[in-house]
């Protein structure tokens, strides 16, 4: 198994389990993107589901392309998640659905930070 298809299992596996997660707990999922102020909250959770499962798939079937997806997507999150924090406003992370109930802080944007460099090392290692 070379290095890249090891990274690159390591954080479809971490997609994987974001995406059942938030399936698993829909209601609380969904209640969740609500209070994070996310447009259309009933279709933003299927749209983040459907997105999360694609890029997990991805990084096993096409590492390189699925490493792309996954930091644009980890990139998007950190972005809007780092939005929170400067807003001052507390909310609730539901990154793992029902799973996590922790305060958006700057612990889950080094959490992203890492994931971020996970994302880059499998689109870097040859």
């Amino acid at each position: 198994m070379s290095l890249r298809f090891a990274l690159a299992l390591v954080l479809a596996l971490v997609f994987a389990a974001a995406a059942g997660a938030k399936l698993v707990s829909l209601d609380e999922t969904t209640k969740g993107f609500a209070e994070l102020g996310i447009p259309i909250p009933n279709l933003s959770v299927w749209l983040v589901i459907t997105l999360e499962a694609a890029i997990a798939v991805a990084l096993v079937v096409v590492p390189a392309w699925g490493s792309l997806a996954a930091f644009a997507t980890l990139a998007g999150f950190t972005v809007f998640l780092a939005g929170l924090i400067r807003s001052g406003r507390p909310a609730v992370c539901r990154c793992f659905g029902g799973a996590t109930t922790e305060t958006v802080s700057t612990a889950t944007l080094i959490r992203n930070g890492a994931l971020l460099v996970l994302a880059a090392a499998v689109a870097l290692v040859s």
